[in-house]
């Protein structure tokens, strides 16, 4: 890891938390590529979300981001 990537999480973790921190980043980083990855099966095998079903989660969850 980076000098300064690595200075910049012992600056915000407490003692002994380093290893805690990059370990929960990594595993949420993993997540993340892992619903990437379905994103694309789901796409490849049912083709793009229509703009319709869109705007109808838009409507339904106003304050999903």
């Amino acid at each position: 890891m980076p000098e300064d990537l690595s200075s910049a999480v012992h600056e915000r973790v407490g003692r002994g938390e380093f290893s805690r921190y990059v370990t929960e980043a990594v595993s949420r980083q993993l997540e993340l590529d892992l619903l990437a990855e379905l994103a694309d099966l789901l796409e490849n095998e049912y083709g793009p979300v229509s703009e319709q079903s869109l705007a109808e989660a838009e409507a339904a969850w106003p304050d999903a981001d």
